[in-house]
């Protein structure tokens, strides 16, 4: 029996639009209080996180979030120095940075020829000698005028990139205000970060980097990065 148009518009609705509509709902809910799949597109956090990677991250981690928004209703925890974090960027929060916490309310920080110096010690730094990490890397970056070293910030061991052609931007020291964040990006000469527009408010943070979920480099065949998938960010 053949439908008639009310009957086809009403299984449209029930089958297509209702389905779809739930569907959307439950993915912007789960992308805005449980984990947000994000694109990188700059290389600020190289090594860690390479030109090109989707990467997943945790959304309550630091906070609740009100579902369909980003505003926070429920504060969890703060930041831990090591911590690679996605934030609003505070002169322009239709934009989202990723950088990794250097120092915390209450620390005195300074940045000097590249070395981190928190509240007067001089963080761990080792050069690496195996620098094929940094094989695949774009274009822009020429393996073989850069050097890798091994971080530690906080309890967290992490790669750094130092370009050297680059004059190192020092900063401070100065003493990190309440409620607030000094972060940087692993590729530390090619990083707009806390050194020149200053610290991260308590309130524009969004979550925690998780995993990279996909890895694809235009400029190198095969493309795919597979080693990559599925990474831990730490």
């Amino acid at each position: 029996m053949a439908r008639t148009t009310k009957q086809t518009l009403y299984y449209i609705w029930k089958e297509w639009i209702l389905t779809l509509g739930i569907a959307f709902a439950v993915a912007f809910f789960f992308r805005t209080t449980i984990a947000s799949p994000r694109h990188i597109p700059t290389g600020s956090m190289i090594p860690t996180i390479k030109i090109g990677e989707f990467i997943f991250v945790n959304m309550f981690k630091y906070d609740w979030h009100i579902p369909f928004t980003r505003k926070s209703f429920v504060k969890r925890a703060d930041p831990e120095k090591g911590d690679v974090v996605v934030f609003e960027y505070p002169l322009d929060p239709d934009k989202d940075y990723i950088k990794r916490v250097i120092a915390t309310p209450g620390d005195t920080v300074e940045v000097k020829d590249d070395r981190v110096i928190l509240n007067g010690v001089p963080q761990e730094m080792t050069m690496v000698e195996d620098k094929s990490i940094l094989d695949d890397l774009t274009p822009k970056y020429d393996p073989t005028t850069a050097s890798l070293y091994r971080e530690k910030t906080g309890s967290v061991f992490h790669y750094v990139m130092l370009l050297n052609m680059r004059r190192p931007m020092d900063f401070g020291p100065e003493t990190v205000p309440e409620n607030s964040f000094f972060v940087m990006g692993d590729n530390r000469d090619d990083s707009q970060d806390s050194r020149y527009w200053g610290y991260v408010p308590r309130e524009k943070l969004l979550g925690k980097a998780g995993f990279t979920w996909f890895s694809f480099n235009s400029d190198h065949f095969p493309y795919l990065r597979f080693s990559r998938f599925f990474k831990m960010i730490h």
